[in-house]
């Protein structure tokens, strides 16, 4: 009966304190599209449990005196007797089931973790409305449109469809301009070598003076030196500058004497922090059995957590869901104060044995 004076005043207010136990805060979560799956979701509200905030403010007593037509002093002692309920259950077995409302399981002495049932929708504006799932329609005026969408969305997600994409992408080639330079420069050079050829050429035709001075035209560069320089050599350094070609003409090669030098061992400095290599789970919820882990990690998956996973029953008999496995303990506790401050502020710390 306390339950669902709980459930009609979370339809108009955003927290309902139960004195002696705790306060179930709702937050309300606009409608959702999923481009890939091709699934709608309707807005709704999220509820979390505060087990601190203990303090009456009179508007559960209230109302429920209103309802029950009884006194304020019979309708505490009403509230009073569903928290002491309430609090031995979970003292007892760690979870409370409030039916028709949700599941509601301790994780420590001080945080906790509440599950809303899947048909409870306190959001009166969305009354009624449930997921939908349906196929599109495709325009050719906006399909492009749509696979852009897609595509981005995917990115977000950065699952391996996305890195399959990307690495599909080919990048255009890049004609570099520099090239052309390159070969007008080389063309030029092959035209001036040719011109000189050419020139030479014509200069031997002719008998000219000019034509002696070619070297082109010379069997060997000795023959060109000992023409040219005849006159003024000794007669024996000419006959040897004929008698030895240039590929006769081998010169010694000096062996130089290297020291071995041993090499220097350098010591390599060692972190002063070692790294923790063990993998720490971040825990988002506790709860009795298989299929409501398997509840919990298909929602976790929802919010974005792909790597959801449920734990093996401890023995205590709870099944434990995390979010993620993330290895060191300083990036888990880096992870951990992101989780719960956009997702769940009873999140915690699981060391992987």
């Amino acid at each position: 009966m306390i339950i669902k004076y709980i459930t009609e005043l979370l339809l108009e207010h955003e927290c309902v304190i139960v004195p002696e136990f705790g306060a179930f805060i709702s937050k309300e979560t606009p409608a959702t599209l999923d481009y890939v799956n091709h699934i709608l979701t309707p807005p709704s509200k999220e509820v979390a449990f505060n087990g601190q905030l203990l303090t009456d403010d009179g508007l559960l007593i209230g109302y429920v005196a209103e309802k029950q037509g009884v006194s304020m002093t019979d309708a505490a002692k009403m509230v009073h007797d569903f928290s002491m309920r309430s609090l031995a259950v979970i003292e007892a077995s760690g979870t409370i089931r409030l039916d028709g409302f949700g599941v509601l399981s301790r994780v420590n002495s001080r945080d906790y973790v509440f599950q809303l049932d899947d048909n409870m929708n306190l959001l009166g504006d969305a009354y009624g409305l449930t997921t939908l799932k349906a196929q599109p329609i495709y325009r050719r005026e906006t399909y492009k449109q749509i696979a852009e969408q897609i595509a981005t969305e995917q990115k977000k997600k950065n699952t391996l469809m996305t890195v399959h994409e990307e690495e599909k992408v080919v990048k255009p080639h890049r004609v570099n301009r520099y090239n052309y330079k390159w070969f007008r420069a080389s063309a030029y050079s092959m035209l001036i070598a040719m011109v000189l050829v050419l020139l030479g050429w014509g200069a031997d035709k002719s008998d000219s003076k000019l034509a002696s001075w070619n070297p082109l035209f010379y069997s060997s560069p000795n023959e060109f030196v000992v023409k040219h320089l005849g006159g003024k050599m000794d007669a024996n350094v000419a006959a040897n500058f004929e008698l030895f070609s240039p590929m006769e003409l081998n010169l010694p090669l000096f062996k130089k004497e290297v020291n071995y030098i041993q090499p220097r061992e350098i010591e390599v400095a060692k972190p002063e922090t070692p790294v923790d290599p063990n993998g720490y789970y971040i825990i988002g919820a506790s709860v009795k059995n298989d299929a409501a882990a398997q509840k919990c990690v298909r929602n976790f998956q929802k919010l974005g957590f792909e790597d959801a996973i449920a734990l093996p029953m401890n023995d205590q008999g709870n099944v434990r869901v995390a979010y993620e496995l993330v290895i060191g303990k300083d990036a888990a506790l880096k992870r951990l104060e992101i989780i719960k401050k956009d997702y769940n502020e009873a999140a915690w710390l699981l060391r992987k044995k």
